[in-house]
């Protein structure tokens, strides 16, 4: 595994070999390319990936959480689930146990997704349906991937380097680490929404927080960095980045050596 910082002199040619053994790992008959982007909440996977998306052309974003399995039967409350009782604040039972759910890797459906990257692997045009993690519930929308005009798949999550079929599956792995404190404020910024700035919702959120999120992360997460061909340490997308990539050397050289990739499968 390699850290990309852009300061180190031999970087460039580096990640130029580290892509080209992931090339080489495609099979012959392989129809689209496959890159992993994983890490924890608040990560900034989503807003990484759909950057890379809009600046490499023929490529596609497959989000873990599209194979979530929603809360059609109610989970069983324990003594030990005490945050997840009732409503607290405003904050509630529902949306608590949702976010208890998401960090829960038993919560996605592996196999599902396992078959929809076959089959795009093999030149298959899939339907994936959308997933509202706000809303806890799948929209009418769906997101089309078509082999036949897309080379280059970017599929994020939290856990996808956990299973090893789906792993296995992927050409180029890339772990997003950042800190837990700036994954933590983010986490809070986005669920501020929910807590209506209760101060007995936001105690509920800390406690979910300590006791699943973060243990998800430490357990589960943080290890498969093992697996990753790329690691990204503390890296941030800003706001002004998901417009321009200008003067970001770690996005231009990790783009440009993607779009070589994605290039390359179009001939």
């Amino acid at each position: 595994m390699d850290f990309l910082d852009t300061k180190t002199p031999k970087l460039k040619s580096k990640t130029h070999e580290l892509l080209e053994d992931s090339v080489q790992s495609m099979k012959k008959d392989q129809k689209v390319f496959i890159v992993g982007l994983c890490g924890g909440q608040g990560g900034g996977k989503t807003k990484l990936s759909k950057v890379l998306s809009k600046n490499i052309p023929n490529s596609a974003i497959i989000e873990e959480r599209n194979f979530f399995k929603t809360l059609t039967t109610k989970r069983k409350l324990s003594a030990g689930d005490e945050p997840l009782v009732g409503e607290f604040g405003g904050y509630s039972k529902n949306r608590k146990l949702l976010l208890v759910e998401l960090s829960n890797p038993k919560s996605y459906d592996y196999v599902k997704l396992y078959n929809t990257l076959k089959k795009l692997i093999s030149g298959e045009t899939v339907i994936i349906n959308k997933f509202d993690e706000e809303e806890g519930r799948y929209t009418d929308e769906t997101i089309e991937i078509n082999p036949e005009k897309i080379s280059l798949v970017i599929v994020e999550g939290y856990f996808l380097f956990k299973n090893k079929e789906v792993r296995e599956l992927i050409n180029l792995k890339i772990f997003n680490e950042v800190d837990d404190d700036v994954r933590l404020s983010r986490l809070l910024i986005n669920e501020n929404k929910f807590l209506n700035n209760n101060p007995v919702a936001f105690k509920y959120f800390f406690l979910i927080y300590e006791k699943y999120i973060k243990f998800a992360y430490d357990q589960y997460i943080a290890p498969t960095k093992q697996f990753a061909k790329i690691i990204l340490p503390n890296y941030t997308i800003n706001e002004d980045q998901e417009q321009t990539i200008e003067g970001d050397d770690t996005l231009e050289l990790l783009i440009t050596n993607l779009k070589n990739v994605a290039s390359r499968k179009n001939k």
